[in-house]
């Protein structure tokens, strides 16, 4: 690097470090021990447990060593878990034992280190491969308008991969531009880099259309011959896969493989019909503007302003490659994300912030040369005006962005699952202190660990014959079920209609006070408390 480029990098650096320390203060919130967890971020009490057992010695050397490499939540890559295992590492050795109980230093590091700061060196990353470091403004006001586009304010509040494997695509168009048809080690190393984001969460799959719009390129521009294209596409194939391999080690033991091959076939059904209910409408429908993907990603004019600028892009011969590849991995990116069943914005962070990066092509470091008349009247005033719109948008991202961050701060005084909580203290649990309760919760229902002997959550929800098994003191079910799971037409509506014919006959019952064994002893917008009629009459019928 230049001196120029140095100082870009230093400012970048000082408010990337300024952005992360501003996170820490939200995602300090919502952990005071597992089970908040489940209030706020249900996939964070998911994978919560795993994470601390991979640090949790065994009796032996090899079971603990069993421990940090067989990890049981399949549903994601190793990658995820052995970054996050290795983050929060020092908190083990810093706090000694007992560490597991500091539930708030634990996630706040694993939010920090596997959210925010990947986050930031993504950015960073596609800053420097639209710029070059070489302009202060061009390059600081891109990292900064990238970080408060409001998606991404919202995922670098919670402990999932999506960050993690950003860096991992950011790294792919990294190499890929280095390489610049060369097909030498950056065309490998880009391959390293797609297999790592395809272990860790199977984005890299869909760099399928650009990889063979990459060799076409370099054999119909000679850059190549049809033989050597041949070989550096077994080559990339080859690198791409023995990555996957490399970075998740279980797929070399026959029964971990058969584990994860059937977890990641359960979850490609889930996202491709839905979860708990049946989901055959696009995301994109015509004449329709989301409003979910409005509030995270911007305005209508705002994202055919990064789309001109793609096209710019690819008009541009210095550039040409690049936004040819970020085109060619957004084409099934979007087509597949917004066809399945299970659709949520952050899915569409990896293909929008990428041709977000493109907007610099309407500042050009320089005068664009050869243009007349009033093509040069054009390119002299669309700047400014593309500035204007820039502007206004980053003004309605840092308003929702102020709004997400202060009621992430606020979320543990605000939550309704708490002040039910609150209620149930003082109500239920109170009079029953003295007694070890079982109990069965719904996923967002908070029951801190140490009130009762045993809480249960089921992921598949209660039917009568999950209940009748775990035979639970107290049921508390969440009001958004009840409504839901206690109409009929949920039924028809379901991705599986006979496991739902059996939750619903037990989410009806229950809507209606008439779950036998149990009595209603609590209600409000939020949940519902039933606690077994022995228990009722002994404690509560005379209140």
């Amino acid at each position: 690097m230049n001196k120029q480029q140095r100082t870009v990098f230093g400012l970048i650096a000082l408010v990337g470090a300024a952005i992360f320390t501003l996170f820490i203060f939200p995602n300090m919130t919502g952990a005071r021990d597992a089970n908040m967890l489940a209030i706020f971020e249900v996939d964070e009490f998911a994978q919560y447990p795993n994470v601390i057992r991979m640090l949790t010695p065994g009796d032996t050397p090899y079971l603990t060593l069993r421990n940090f490499l067989i990890y049981l939540h399949y549903f994601y890559g190793y990658p995820f878990y052995f970054f996050s295992a290795l983050a929060i590492l020092p908190v083990k050795l810093l706090l000694g034992s007992g560490w597991e109980q500091h539930t708030v230093a634990i996630v706040t590091v694993l939010r920090q280190m596997i959210n925010v700061f990947p986050m930031l060196l993504a950015a960073g990353l596609l800053v420097y491969i639209q710029t070059g470091f070489r302009s202060v403004w061009r390059s600081l006001g891109l990292f900064v308008l990238l970080m408060s586009v409001p998606v991404v304010t919202v995922n670098n509040q919670w402990w999932h991969p999506d960050s993690l494997v950003f860096i991992f695509i950011a790294l792919t168009f990294f190499f890929l531009d280095r390489d610049n048809l060369r097909f030498g080690r950056n065309f490998l190393l880009a391959a390293v880099a797609c297999g790592l984001a395809t272990g860790t969460k199977h984005l890299g799959l869909f760099f399928g259309l650009a990889i063979p719009v990459y060799l076409v390129w370099g054999v119909v521009g000679k850059h190549i011959t049809w033989k050597r294209g041949l070989g550096m596409a077994a080559a990339f194939v080859g690198v791409m896969v023995a990555a996957v391999i490399a970075s998740n080690p279980l797929l070399l033991l026959p029964m971990e493989r058969a584990e994860i091959i059937a977890t990641q076939k359960w979850q490609f059904e889930q996202t491709s019909v839905g979860i708990i209910l049946a989901n055959k409408n696009p995301y994109f429908q015509w004449g329709v503007y989301p409003e979910d993907f409005r509030v995270h990603y911007g305005e209508l004019f705002f994202v055919g302003l990064a789309l001109a600028a793609l096209v710019i892009g690819m008009i541009r011969p210095q550039k040409r490659v690049l936004h040819v590849m970020i085109l060619a991995w957004a084409i099934p990116f979007v087509y597949t994300v917004t066809n399945m069943g299970t659709q949520r914005t952050h899915y569409l962070l990896p293909v929008m912030l990428p041709i977000f990066s493109t907007l610099v092509n309407w500042f050009p470091e320089r005068p664009q040369p050869g243009r007349t008349g009033w093509r040069a009247w054009l390119w002299r005033w669309a700047p400014w005006l593309a500035g204007a719109l820039i502007l206004v948008q980053f003004a309605i991202f840092l308003r929702t962005d102020a709004r997400v961050y202060t009621s992430q701060l606020t979320r543990e005084q605000d939550s309704p699952s708490i002040v039910f909580y609150d209620k149930l203290e003082e109500a239920v649990f109170t009079p029953l202190k003295e007694r070890k309760l079982v109990i069965y919760r719904d996923w967002h229902i908070y029951v801190p660990e140490a009130t009762a002997g045993r809480v249960e959550m089921n992921w598949d929800f209660p039917n009568y014959a999950y209940i009748d098994d775990l035979n639970p003191d107290l049921i508390l079910l969440e009001r958004e079920n009840l409504l839901l799971f206690s109409k009929p037409e949920t039924v028809q509506e379901a991705v599986d209609p006979g496991d739902m014919q059996l939750i619903h006959e037990f989410y009806a019952d229950a809507q209606a006070d008439r779950l036998p064994g149990y009595h209603l002893l609590l209600s409000d917008s939020f949940g519902s408390v039933f606690v077994k009629d022995a228990l009722y009459q002994q404690y509560f019928a005379g209140q």
